[in-house]
């Protein structure tokens, strides 16, 4: 099951309240930022809000101009915008192949400039000066909002960046959450992936301890505890696990 199903089934106790103010952002047509630690659910989140506006182009790779521009070209070939359908003819997405990023920026500027979309710029990576000056033209020059989606608490992932989003009113924080919520979380995704162990109480109450209380090292955690390797009998060994969950997080986070 996938991690926006997750949210799905597990209903109220998955961020209702972020899911509420991130669609009130969004109706309001202005650039924001949302940013968090990895594992928080800032991209589950956006991306479930995205789903119920359609002309929202969503981006997951935002490390740099090519990732972004080939993107959204993509994104707006799917949604036939008739910028992309007239440089693309019949051919479609096989002849975004053949496009550099030059051109894809001016088409996808062109498209931008001549329809109301939102943009969804995910998994920043500590932008630089070119990028950072193409999203200020989407902004201005294309008048698009964008939604930028920053990892880390102190938005270092921002770069050249930051200045867009200078004031408090212009960022949303994606909190850890409370123990009580953490708690009633990873029981609910353990009773969902059917975790069970003759230590299982022990095992989630460390799971909610170690987490950080971030739902994505919840999950994480969970269905490693459900792998052989870390099982002895019906018992799971917690400490090798948890180095190997640490290990593989932090490369997978590492800047």
């Amino acid at each position: 099951m996938s991690a926006i199903a997750h949210y799905e089934v597990l209903g109220p106790i998955a961020r209702d309240r972020e899911l509420t103010e991130l669609r009130r952002r969004i109706r309001q047509d202005k650039s924001f930022l949302v940013h968090g630690e990895s594992g928080a659910g800032k991209t589950f989140l956006v991306r479930l809000a995205a789903r119920e506006f359609p002309r929202i182009l969503y981006c997951a790779d935002s490390s740099a101009g090519q990732p972004v521009f080939h993107s959204l070209a993509r994104e707006l070939l799917a949604a036939n915008d008739h910028v992309l359908r007239r440089a693309c003819g019949r051919s479609g997405a096989e002849m975004l192949k053949e496009k550099s990023t030059l051109a894809l920026r001016g088409l996808v500027m062109d498209a931008l400039h001549g329809g109301r979309y939102w943009v969804v710029l995910d998994h920043l990576s500590r932008t630089s000066a070119g990028l950072a000056s193409d999203v200020r033209d989407m902004m201005f020059w294309g008048h698009t909002p964008v939604l930028v989606v920053a990892r880390s608490t102190h938005m270092e992932d921002l770069g050249f960046l930051t200045a867009l989003f200078c004031l408090p009113e212009e960022r949303m924080h994606v909190r850890p959450f409370d123990l009580a919520t953490a708690s009633a979380f990873t029981e609910q995704v353990a009773a969902l992936y059917g975790f069970d162990a003759s230590n299982r109480d022990d095992f989630l109450r460390r799971v909610v301890q170690l987490s950080d209380r971030l739902p994505g090292r919840i999950v994480t955690l969970i269905k490693m505890g459900l792998l052989s390797r870390y099982r002895t009998g019906g018992h799971v060994k917690f400490s090798p696990l948890y180095i190997d969950f640490r290990l593989a997080w932090h490369a997978a986070n590492a800047y």
